[in-house]
């Protein structure tokens, strides 16, 4: 009887106990084992307003990637349609033929969900004044491997002419982070529907928040909370309009964030210490952020302030801030389809994607590195825990400086921007604390790069 028990345990143990099995993480690298369906969706959120006139009512529109059993997909499954503009030209799309002719992944229009749910469930917020569509490479990537990806447009982001001028800046910083609770409490209100598209598709006990630009802000509020909107704000001379100067209150069902290139500048260091929860940044790299040295530690600051575990910071090597996003690719998008003529997509390129790391390297590295993230902190699951680790980038990854702590805890540092001398400048673990790596994928060690002190 002892021994049958302990074959019991044993055997419980072996499922239970330990950890994934090690898988090779250059599978994160390419599309995974699930084909991806799109969906996308208006919300109305009545305690604030809209525009007025065709909204009275403050609109939230929503795209949504999830994963789909490849045997759902046949020659008649359509491709996926993107609305362009999804509150006031309805009318322009494009395909996912479209984006896959600069390297995105596949998807198809609106396919029955994975038999193999529920799934992880990521909230996305882009940066102020960019489509949700912007972040397609994010959510078709993800969802590939097993992760629902719900992307919100903000209104009174004004990506298009023709919508109603931009928010001041604080206005938009006061409703990102109400628009992505609004639409996570509608998505989980589905997933409890019975007969809805969505229903048993999410597990709401493992939902994280990311974001680019000031969508990352809006993660790490989702995390943290801001004490008061407007502060940051009247610092920099920019005055809010009034009845904005309250506080936006944590979102407790995020259980893990993912800035990219997140906006931390618009909260105190105290304030982003309260990021309790495991945390991962990943953005421009100390030595292209240099270039305006007040903003050399810009991604190191929330680095040294988040106080949850895991905590990451991953740099990738000569990016710029519209590496983030899928800008590059959205430009010549808007050109095959007609909006932008050749010499504005030639224009927008030459300025904003030129001379930088290739963008569709980074969102391979966005989306290899998010994917082992959320597979760690929202299904506890290690198998690619080997990515996670200064050694695998200085070995594997040339383009990635990780860390996994600053030279000083939050607990020690009592100043908004601490002085350069607690963050580390590049990765350490060698002579490459003191200088970048280089683009031919060697590890290089410049001298002229090595700090003065």
């Amino acid at each position: 009887m002892r021994r049958n028990v302990f074959a019991l345990f044993t055997l419980a143990c072996i499922v239970i106990c330990v950890p994934s099995f090690a898988a090779n993480p250059a599978e994160l690298a390419q599309a995974g084992p699930y084909e991806v369906g799109f969906t996308s969706f208006m919300l109305s959120d009545s305690s604030r307003p809209g525009d007025g006139a065709a909204y009275g009512e403050r609109p939230i529109p929503v795209y949504v990637w999830y994963p789909v059993d490849p045997g759902n997909i046949d020659s008649s499954t359509p491709q996926a349609v993107y609305p362009l503009d999804p509150l006031y030209a309805t009318f322009l799309t494009a395909t996912s033929e479209n984006w896959e002719a600069y390297g995105i992944d596949r998807a198809y229009q609106e396919p029955d969900p994975s038999a193999e749910g529920p799934f992880p469930l990521l909230m996305f917020s882009p940066g102020w004044g960019a489509a949700a569509w912007m972040h397609t490479s994010v959510g078709t990537r993800l969802a590939s491997h097993g992760f629902v990806v719900a992307v919100v447009y903000h209104f009174g982001d004004q990506f298009w002419g023709w919508e109603p001028p931009y928010d001041h800046l604080a206005l938009a910083s006061w409703n990102r982070p109400r628009d992505i609770s609004f639409a996570l409490t509608d998505l989980l209100n589905r997933n409890e529907t019975p007969g809805d598209p969505f229903h048993g598709l999410v597990m709401p006990d493992a939902v994280a928040a990311a974001g680019w630009s000031l969508g990352g802000y809006a993660s790490m509020v989702l995390a943290a909370g801001d004490d008061s909107v407007c502060d940051k704000f009247f610092e920099m001379g920019m005055i809010p309009p009034d009845g904005l100067c309250g506080p936006s209150p944590p979102d407790p069902r995020i259980k893990a964030i993912v800035p990219l290139d997140g906006s931390n500048q618009l909260l105190y260091f105290t304030e982003l210490a309260r990021v309790r929860i495991p945390a991962m940044g990943m953005g421009q790299e100390w030595g292209a952020l240099a270039l305006d040295p007040d903003w050399a530690s810009w991604q190191a600051r929330q680095h040294a302030a988040f106080s949850g575990h895991p905590r990451y910071r991953a740099d990738v090597f000569n990016t710029n801030h519209q590496s983030f996003s899928d800008l590059c690719e959205g430009v010549q998008v808007l050109g095959d389809v007609g909006i932008f003529t050749p010499d504005d997509v030639a224009f927008y390129l030459a300025v904003l994607c030129d001379g930088y790391t290739p963008s569709g390297e980074v969102h391979t590295l966005v989306g290899q590195y998010m994917a082992a993230f959320l597979n760690k902190t929202l299904l506890r699951n290690n198998r690619y825990q080997r990515l996670l680790t200064p050694g695998y980038a200085l070995t594997r990854q040339p383009l990635i400086e990780f860390f996994n702590n600053e030279k000083r805890s939050p607990q020690s540092i009592d100043e908004d921007w601490p002085d350069d001398f607690i963050y580390f400048m590049h990765q350490p673990g060698s002579d490459t604390a003191h200088a970048a790596k280089n683009s031919s994928g060697v590890l290089g060690v410049s001298r002229a790069l090595e700090p003065q002190n």
